[in-house]
């Protein structure tokens, strides 16, 4: 009879837990339908700042984790989310949000005017830097009649169009000139521009590195096209830094060159007491051009007491829409190369290319640091 007791409480216990699991179950299951209102809105923008929890409007429990969601690509994206209900049960669901682009593609205009001359032979579409912030062949377009072998004035207008359809044009006029040998102004590629005045190194620190203004230094950046540099003249003249040049590529797909002044002129500013930081001139279109070039660099300045950062410097706007890249494009092939371990301040400003400073003949671009 004990036995028999014995063995029908054990049944009941077990019936017991069995029904108070099966109870537990069917609880989780109604709180898991109602555990998580999402938002009503589920769309958000590229390269939006917004994380598991934006989309959420109320959830019967606790997030594990608020991760911030990858919105880089336009599409619809599922969203895992990992929470924790009201008796601390691991739990996770998932939702799907769409990313969009509605931003206007960028136009940017110097002028309302552009003046090329006569038998001008290259896609004038190149004289606008225009671009996307996401699609890296937007279409562009110039819309009226001209003639390049013609002089005169054209009212055009410049237009581009992603492919969300958000479409940005400007107005313009295209001036094709006679070509004049007496002219004040210089000729590259038969654009025409005017000459522009030079900026004194001495009127510059005096005019930006007063106590009372943010930048607190003035320096150069340097290449090849400055030549033989006296140095000792340079550091008399008030020049605390440079930014050297170690090399540049040649060209789009183009091959990687040293500066052919670099190792004489890092190590003459090095000698005179100023401070040098490096740039690589780069004309990259993917990630792995870019790490390459970084690799390049480290290698050639080893040798050296580099005491400023090491810059990425990519001017390729002319040509901007060759390069089939986006504004997000360009951004990330800069940001391509390790994180950098240089810790100071690096705020820098290029605030001229036409300077002249002592110690060295013709244009020089001037920069200011805070």
């Amino acid at each position: 009879k004990l036995m028999i007791g014995i063995k029908a409480i054990i049944c009941c216990t077990i019936l017991f837990i069995i029904i108070i699991s099966i109870k537990n179950i069917i609880r989780d299951k109604k709180e898991d339908k109602t555990a998580l209102t999402l938002k009503d809105n589920l769309q958000t923008e590229f390269l939006s700042d917004v994380k598991v929890s934006t989309f959420i409007e109320h959830l019967n429990g606790t997030l594990i984790s608020d991760d911030k969601i990858d919105t880089t690509s336009l599409g619809t994206k599922t969203v895992k989310v990992n929470y924790k209900n009201t008796r601390g049960k691991k739990k996770h669901k998932s939702y799907q949000i769409t990313i969009v682009d509605t931003e206007k593609p960028k136009i940017f205009l110097s002028s309302s005017t552009v003046s090329v001359q006569k038998g001008y032979n290259k896609n004038i579409i190149n004289l606008f830097l225009s671009g996307d912030n996401c699609d890296s062949n937007p279409e562009r377009q110039i819309i009226g009649n001209y003639d390049l072998n013609t002089p005169g004035t054209y009212d055009l207008t410049f237009e581009i169009k992603d492919a969300s359809g958000n479409k940005e044009s400007k107005n313009f006029k295209l001036k094709v000139n006679e070509i004049s040998k007496n002219s004040s102004s210089t000729t590259t590629n038969n654009i025409t521009t005017t000459n522009k005045n030079n900026k004194q190194f001495s009127d510059i620190v005096e005019k930006y590195c007063q106590s009372d203004n943010k930048y607190t230094s003035a320096g150069i950046d340097v290449s090849s096209w400055q030549g033989d540099i006296d140095w000792k003249k340079v550091k008399e003249a008030g020049c605390d830094f440079a930014f050297i040049r170690v090399g540049y590529q040649n060209g789009r797909n183009g091959e990687i060159s040293e500066d052919k002044y670099f190792k004489a002129t890092i190590e003459n500013a090095i000698s005179n007491n100023i401070k040098v930081g490096i740039y690589f001139y780069s004309c990259a279109q993917t990630i792995e051009e870019t790490q390459e070039q970084a690799k390049w660099t480290i290698e050639k300045i080893k040798p050296y007491n580099i005491s400023l950062p090491v810059a990425f410097d990519w001017e390729e706007w002319n040509s901007f829409a060759d390069y089939k890249l986006s504004f997000y494009g360009v951004s990330e092939i800069a940001n391509a190369a390790n994180t950098a371990t240089y810790n100071k301040s690096y705020n820098y400003w290029q605030m001229c290319n036409t300077g002249r400073i002592d110690g060295i003949k013709g244009d020089v671009d001037i920069d200011l640091a805070n």
